[in-house]
């Protein structure tokens, strides 16, 4: 269970519509040999990308992989999609890079990956060690499985766009996950009333030693240097159907239920999130905390116990029953897929000064390209803050763009806006950032 903080970052990032992971951090390929058999010079009008719908047209003849990915991804996607058709090779599983797009803050990369051997590949693929130089904040989400010719096809993200333009670029995946299993609304058998009648034994946590954590209350903790958290390993509370994690300790602390949680160390990447759910259907999320325990039972970094605490003040906790979601990892098929590649930005952005506050940080200026608007500025970025952002077409028409990811580092902030299609920025009447309406 090396791996469940992420199933935190894909709540706070990942586009609603798609299941998508999220991976933090850069990793640098260790080689690179120019395999790249086709170059696409994408330039600033529209009338240039325009062009390259009959370039590529032309040019997808003789390319099987990239006519396919064309028939998967929409028409608008296609016009700024650049064909790299690379591939790699290994033990019957073969990758191949098909197409690819970019500006100077992301970049989208299209990979299929084909069991040429056996059945590894399925419709639940999930790249497990993968690594883009240059590029950093990376997730990928599966878009097409062909079950005929056990063929995924993963869409990769990663900001560092400018970085990555018109270099040559390495992707290399180590290992991926397949064949999972999805436990949903498990009930655990826990009576919420007894446990508030007892008082829990409780051990301190440093706050600053911990290996992850998110929710409405997590940043209130943070500020608290040590909390109290329950002692590890009080009862082992199983739930049906799972059999990589249990429940190691219920109760309360200053009026907060807390429910602990424990991974067996052999399952890479189980995960899963218990809620309360009321009589009306609705779910109840908690905070959560991620921890390890040493020898002697004090708490240090680590990650096999998660301490999910819950706000339950004005519920009637006789009225909620706790449920779980959770997702077994499958299997873990490792191997050594390596291509290199180049890639140019689809399109100029246009900048623009911006300013707004938006309470924990303030926008200072604004960026907008095919793939998004981009939005910068100085504070903390609030994930729990909604911002909603809209184009206005000149035809009338709004696209809104309701995926987000963000970047934050030394109090400078970067969030961008996705569309689920490309903007046509020669179109653009208008933009609307959370109200204030920007000509364009």
């Amino acid at each position: 269970m090396n791996n469940k903080v992420k199933q935190e970052l894909e709540r706070i990032e990942i586009p609603k519509e798609l299941h998508m992971r999220a991976k933090l951090g850069v990793k640098r390929a260790k080689s690179e040999q120019p395999k790249r058999r086709f170059k696409k010079t994408v330039t600033i009008p529209l009338v240039a990308s325009l062009f390259l719908v009959f370039s590529v047209g032309v040019g997808a003849a003789t390319i099987p992989s990239f006519n396919n990915l064309l028939s998967i991804v929409s028409p608008q996607t296609a016009l700024f999609l650049q064909p790299i058709e690379t591939s790699s090779e290994d033990d019957g599983i073969k990758m191949e890079v098909v197409a690819a797009m970019n500006d100077d803050e992301m970049a989208v990369i299209y990979v299929t990956m084909q069991d040429l051997t056996g059945n590894r590949i399925d419709k639940t693929l999930d790249l497990y060690d993968y690594s883009l130089t240059e590029g950093h904040m990376f997730n990928s989400q599966i878009v097409d499985y062909d079950e005929t010719t056990n063929t995924a096809t993963l869409r990769i993200q990663a900001n560092g766009g400018k970085a990555l333009n018109n270099k040559k670029i390495n992707f290399h995946i180590s290992s991926f996950l397949s064949h999972k299993h999805k436990f949903e609304e498990i009930k655990v058998d826990a009576d919420l009333m007894k446990i508030k009648d007892n008082i829990p034994k409780t051990i301190p946590l440093d706050m600053n030693n911990i290996s992850g954590g998110g929710g409405k209350t997590f940043g209130d903790l943070k500020e608290q240097g040590t909390v109290q958290v329950l002692k590890p390993d009080e009862t082992e509370l199983y739930l049906q159907k799972i059999n990589f994690m249990h429940i190691s300790n219920l109760g309360f602390i200053n009026n907060r239920l807390h429910i602990q949680t424990k991974w067996t160390g052999d399952d890479i990447d189980s995960h899963g999130d218990l809620y309360l759910i009321d009589t009306s259907g609705n779910k109840i999320h908690a905070s959560n905390i991620y921890f390890g325990v040493d020898k002697l039972g004090n708490t240090n970094y680590g990650n096999e116990y998660i301490e999910y605490i819950f706000d339950i003040d004005n519920l009637d906790i006789n009225r909620l029953n706790l449920m779980g979601d959770f997702v077994s990892n499958g299997n873990h098929t490792k191997g050594n897929w390596n291509t290199t590649f180049k890639i140019q930005s689809v399109d100029k952005e246009k900048k623009m000064d911006f300013s707004k506050n938006f309470g924990t940080w303030r926008a200072n200026r604004i960026t907008v390209s095919p793939l998004g608007i981009t939005l910068y500025g100085n504070g903390d970025f609030n994930n729990s803050n909604k911002i909603v952002v809209s184009a206005k077409m000149n035809d009338g028409s709004v696209q809104t763009l309701d995926s987000m990811t963000s970047f934050s580092e030394n109090k400078k902030v970067k969030a961008k806006f996705l569309s689920s299609l490309p903007l046509d920025i020669s179109k653009i009447e208008s933009i609307n950032i959370d109200g204030t309406k920007i000509d364009f």
